[in-house]
């Protein structure tokens, strides 16, 4: 009877420790997507939280609060018109396996909900994304040592497009290429509406008409920037190259501030190659950003422009003020090349009137700064 009681206590102190360990470290969930066509395989289990909807080629997916933070989504397989639309509530990991997902008329892979998405682009492999690439409403990380393309060609679509903070480490190769016009064009300084997109140029080589008599200069709205981010983009590894073609397009827009630690950045853009509306910080790396119609990088110094009919989401008036007189532009390596093949008024690094602070590493400005714009 006492070996039966020892035997009995030995078991419950094992499962207890079972117990005590699966709630300590919880199994992965893995769910593996493929697109074959317009047909799309899901396999794996999830939680019960996990739901899904399928039609055609797009697939809408929600995680809600009793998905763990360690799901992991897999996406594979090629889809001409498809699209993948993921709503979470926690921290998200997709992976990106040889995925090629198009989308004739919006975004081929759209993340909502105030969580963070990290997409990771598996070794060895190549991923396309079109016609316009990502939106995400929280913050987005991509990583890992695989490829992406994204060719967005729509009016107004945007390569990668999010509310909240961007992030790229690893060694990702990342390419993207933009040709859709502006959604709008007005003349300044009155906002008067000129037209929609389509009816503006083509091409960078057709240029606009001079403004109508009385007129500053023309802006432009909902224009196919490469990337474009409500937040702060930090770059920290990888090979990125960004195109774009049409008017008003930047290549790389931070509605706070970039940070660039590593990695190699590419830009040639028909407007701003880089913008940032508070500072840019360079610490290491190789950027080359090239403008044929504006600046090469364009440091806003907080300060909107006067004409603007929204206030960005992120924005920060008191920052903004405290802003004012001090460096927005800051180097402490790497190399940067900024140049700005535009023609007067135009320069290779416009910090509007701020001081640059550069303590380090090598930087090419083409032309030289004068007064600011």
């Amino acid at each position: 009877m006492k070996r039966a009681i020892a035997a009995l206590a030995v078991i419950a102190a094992l499962i207890a420790a079972i117990l005590m360990f699966s709630s300590r470290f919880k199994v992965t969930e893995h769910i593996y997507v493929e697109w074959q066509g317009e047909r799309v395989i899901i396999r794996g289990e999830g939680s019960a939280g996990l739901k899904w909807q399928i039609n055609g080629g797009r697939l809408t997916m929600t995680a809600g609060e009793t998905v763990g933070k360690s799901l992991k989504i897999h996406l594979s397989g090629e889809c001409a018109n498809g699209q993948f639309e993921l709503t979470a509530a926690k921290r998200t990991f997709v992976l990106l396996e040889g995925l090629t997902l198009l989308n004739p008329t919006d975004a081929a892979m759209v993340f909502k909900g105030s969580n963070h998405t990290l997409i990771n682009l598996a070794d060895d492999t190549e991923n396309r994304l079109g016609d316009a690439g990502i939106e995400a409403t929280g913050d987005l990380t991509i990583g890992g040592d695989g490829s992406l393309t994204i060719v967005a060609q729509g009016t107004g679509h945007k390569g990668i497009n999010i509310e909240g903070n961007l992030k790229i480490k690893d060694d990702p190769t990342i390419t993207i290429t933009t040709s859709g016009q502006p959604e709008h064009i007005q003349v300044l300084p009155q906002s008067v509406w000129l037209g929609k997109g389509p009816g503006l140029p083509q091409t960078s080589q057709t240029p606009l008409p001079p403004p109508p008599p009385g007129f500053e200069r023309y802006d432009f709205s909902g224009t196919a920037k490469a990337i474009k981010a409500q937040g702060t983009i930090l770059i920290e590894g990888g090979t990125i190259t960004l195109s774009t073609c049409t008017p008003g397009a930047e290549g790389m827009e931070s509605k706070r501030d970039i940070i660039i630690n590593g990695g190699t950045l590419t830009v040639e853009a028909y407007d701003d190659a880089i913008n940032a509306l508070m500072t840019m910080t360079v610490n290491g790396g190789i950027v080359n950003a090239v403008s044929s119609h504006n600046d090469g990088i364009d440091i806003n110094s907080g300060l909107l422009k006067p004409w603007a009919t929204s206030i960005p989401k992120n924005y920060d008036p008191q920052r903004a003020k405290e802003l004012a007189g001090q460096p927005t532009y800051y180097q402490t390596g790497g190399s940067v090349t900024a140049r700005s093949n535009a023609g007067p008024h135009q320069e290779g690094l416009d910090t509007d009137h701020t001081p640059i602070s550069h303590t380090g590493g090598e930087l090419i400005i083409e032309p030289q700064p004068t007064q600011g714009w």
